[in-house]
């Protein structure tokens, strides 16, 4: 028996020497939120799997405990539940009933580390409390901890970079310029934030980096910033569950008070005053990121799309002197909701989604004009709601549905007249990108990704120019005609 229990105790010093070598070099905090506490805790990282130290957790809990070292156990005493684990095992014991958890609990150097399921599948039935989280966060949300969910946008509006922050909930946004480190960091108060996003992919003139931060249990995103930024503004809107963190790149005129800020928006010294009331256009380039949309061999749907959406940039700010902001401006994916708040959140006097269309029949010409659906459910006007496709409120688009008709009506128009052969018949239906929009928009589908003859069609940058060159037109006219109608 003596002679066993001897090389049991070898085998798990062995086990625990296997994964001490295994070890991150580089731990990270990680913060716990609680209903009325934050634990920043020194996370390790195993075999690519989060560790999370357990005596500080279930000393913030005020639970007791017994560490019996010298037999490698640990026990959690709840009110009226006992769990029990052991290093090595990925086993624990409930009330003497086992768990499988993902991965082993680990024991070095004195210290007891549980894999982040352990939370969830162990602590919360001795502890009563519910342990929140999404693979691959860096951050535990617990029992009555309601955070704020954030959505971050980064856009280039003339001389400024504008970062929108939407939140589910009213928060405080506080700014800190750290000139020194080349970097300025926003303070998000009032609640635990849930980061859609942990960085933003983008970069300009002004902006290097944007990426949120929480390690600590504080709340805040780090943007990395040029010499070339002069002021750094911050605008609340929606109840403060919106922010425009302006990045001010010149010298611009006075803002309006944050009740009634505008967009920055910078004309091309040489245009012409616009009289046409829209002041910033939202061009949308379909798909992105892992999202590549139609396929043909190597042409992506996502790459024509925002091949055709710069140049379209350049032809609506040559034309109208209006700020024209793309929804990504480089390969990243976005949900349609992101970009809808793209488009809301820089009051948008229009919005146009670019996408390549496809059909199985490799002759149908695939071009289309969309507009939204009017009054668009999934079901009888009796439905309820929570049945509908899109709610009352995700219905934005019925305000200005006769101007997105007559936006559409437009662009079909000089698109026929310009692109001989290339039909685009005018199609409604439930767009989602389309539905919450609160201004006129339509989508437009070019050709037939899956005809050799359309692709090679689409690919060159002399049709691409004029396509670009003939959009711009449409809108200037549309613009131009909703201009005159207001002045009668």
């Amino acid at each position: 028996m003596k002679r066993s229990a001897t090389v049991l105790v070898v085998a798990i010093l062995a086990v625990g020497l296997s994964y001490r070598q295994s070890f991150s070099a580089a731990d990270t905090d990680f913060p716990i939120y609680f209903e009325n506490s934050t634990l920043a805790l020194k996370s390790q990282t195993v075999d690519k799997t989060t560790y999370l130290p357990l005596v500080d957790i279930v000393k913030h809990l005020n639970l007791a405990y017994t560490d019996a070292t010298a037999a490698l156990t640990f026990t959690i005493q709840g009110q009226n539940s006992r769990l029990a684990l052991t290093p090595g095992s990925a086993f624990i014991s409930l009330n003497d009933r086992p768990i499988l958890l993902q991965n082993p609990i680990r024991h070095d150097s004195g210290q007891w580390l549980v894999p982040l399921d352990f939370l969830s599948q162990g602590l919360s039935r001795v502890s009563g409390i519910e342990f929140r989280y999404r693979p691959g966060d860096l951050r535990v949300f617990a029992g009555g901890a309601n955070p704020a969910e954030l959505a971050m946008n980064a856009q280039a509006l003339g001389s400024t970079t504008r970062l929108t922050l939407r939140t589910g909930s009213r928060i405080d946004v506080e700014v800190q310029r750290e000139t020194a480190q080349h970097r300025a960091v926003l303070l998000l108060k009032g609640k635990p934030i849930d980061p859609g996003r942990e960085r933003l992919d983008y970069k300009d003139r002004l902006v290097q980096s944007i990426a949120f931060e929480d390690s600590d249990g504080v709340a805040r995103i780090v943007v990395g910033t040029t010499d070339d930024v002069r002021d750094i503004r911050i605008t609340a809107a929606e109840e403060n569950r919106v922010f425009f963190a302006d990045f001010i790149g010149e010298t611009v005129t006075e803002a309006a008070p944050a009740e009634t800020a505008a967009p920055a928006v910078a004309a091309k010294p040489d245009a012409a005053a616009p009289n046409t009331n829209v002041r910033v256009i939202v061009i949308d380039a379909g798909h992105g990121g892992i999202d590549s949309g139609a396929v043909n061999a190597a042409t992506l749907e996502k790459d024509l799309t925002l091949a055709i959406a710069r140049r379209l940039r350049a032809a609506l700010q040559s034309r109208l002197g209006a700020s024209v902001v793309l929804t990504r401006d480089s390969d990243v994916a976005l949900t349609s909701e992101a970009r809808t708040e793209v488009a809301n959140n820089n009051q948008a006097g229009l919005f146009v989604s670019l996408h390549v269309g496809y059909s199985p029949n490799k002759t149908d010409a695939g071009s289309s004009i969309f507009v939204m659906k009017a009054d668009f459910n999934s079901g009888p006007a009796n439905q309820p709601p929570g049945q509908r496709l899109f709610l009352p409120w995700y219905m934005a688009y019925r305000i200005n549905q006769k101007a997105s008709e007559g936006l559409a009506l437009q662009l079909q128009q000089d698109l026929n007249q310009t692109l001989p052969g290339w039909k685009f018949p005018l199609r409604s239906g439930p767009v989602g990108v389309l539905a919450s929009v609160t201004m006129p928009a339509v989508a437009i589908e070019f050709g037939n990704l899956n005809s050799d003859v359309s692709v090679q069609t689409l690919v060159d940058p002399v049709f691409q120019t004029k396509v670009a060159t003939t959009i711009a037109a449409a809108i200037e006219k549309f613009v131009e005609a909703r201009a005159g109608a207001r002045s009668q």
